[in-house]
């Protein structure tokens, strides 16, 4: 009889026991998922979410951005063309909150708001202004917005032969390596039944002034602004630019031959670029110039040739 009632006294224990850690589990795994929900309210998943972006976005928001831009993300409404421009080819993160500043005050695509802030076109021309990184050599960059001294001569210049270019001997300069380039370039569209020339070459900052006050004089700021660089900010002082034409033509009818179609076409696989291409003026800040060529070597050359960019965007994305 006691052992009876010892063994059913045991089993209730047993049971009490069992219940007593079933609500202890209950209650400690409560207690996690408690910590653990409030951990994860603190994240910026959570957060990013419970404002209205999809867990896809999110997690591409995440991967993406860094703490003081995930704040501010959390810190407005949300925006598509926030991770839009990411994926936009040239995105360049530092420039994340210039390209929101320009984008809310322009109707224009995503792809036009990368390529006007990298190549600070977004700005009005001359508005700013940079030392040109001399450093970079053929890939120094002179536009409306980077400019040289007027002093800066640039090294290892050497003459063009009349051969190949219009004027007196010693008129025209460039380069040796921008010679050299043009030697191989010269003799390739030779063989294909052209006769390229060389109409202007290296200009001091000096002779800069000349041309663009002739301009400026004869027919005003705007237009010479449109046809002639500001001195120190010409490619021409570089030494790494030439103006080519076709023996037989002029310079508006140039674009029309098949020389120029030549040129346009072969000139990267010899390291030069046409520099003021048709369709890219508010980029460049040039009109068309079917002969403004610049050296910038073969594989920088062919990629911006490849990708149909002007080296004012190459310059931004790949050398600065």
């Amino acid at each position: 009889m006691k052992k009876t009632k010892l063994k059913k006294s045991f089993k209730r224990l047993i049971y009490i026991i069992i219940v007593i850690s079933l609500f202890l589990s209950i209650g400690i795994y409560s207690t996690i998922k408690i910590k653990k929900q409030k951990e994860y309210e603190n994240t910026y998943e959570y957060k990013l979410i419970t404002i209205g972006y999809n867990e896809t976005d999110t997690k591409d928001i995440i991967n993406t951005f860094k703490d003081k831009e995930l704040e501010f993300l959390l810190n407005n409404e949300v925006n598509d063309n926030y991770l839009k421009l990411t994926k936009e080819k040239y995105f360049i993160y530092d420039k994340f909150y210039s390209y929101l500043d320009y984008l809310n005050n322009k109707n224009i695509s995503l792809r036009d708001v990368i390529e006007r802030v990298n190549t600070n076109t977004n700005n009005e021309y001359y508005s700013i202004s940079y030392d040109t990184d001399i450093s970079k050599n053929e890939l120094m960059l002179v536009n409306k917005y980077y400019h040289l001294d007027e002093n800066y001569t640039p090294l290892n210049l050497v003459t063009i032969p009349t051969t190949y270019a219009w004027g007196d001997y010693g008129s025209q300069k460039v380069t040796k390596d921008t010679y050299d380039a043009f030697l191989k370039l010269w003799n390739a569209s030779h063989d294909n039944g052209f006769y390229l020339m060389v109409s202007s070459s290296y200009r001091t900052y000096q002779k800069q002034q000349e041309v663009y006050d002739a301009y400026r004089k004869s027919q005003g700021e705007d237009y010479a602004d449109s046809i002639a660089a500001r001195p120190g900010y010409s490619e021409h002082q570089t030494g790494y630019s030439l103006d080519i034409f076709e023996k037989g033509y002029v310079q508006k009818d140039f674009q029309n031959s098949d020389s120029y179609e030549w040129l346009k076409n072969n000139a990267h696989k010899y390291g030069f670029i046409e520099r003021y291409p048709m369709d890219k003026e508010e980029i460049t800040g040039y009109n068309f110039e079917s002969w403004h060529y610049r050296y910038v070597g073969v594989d920088v050359a062919t990629y911006i040739y490849n990708n149909n960019i002007t080296f004012d965007e190459y310059y931004t994305y790949f050398v600065n």
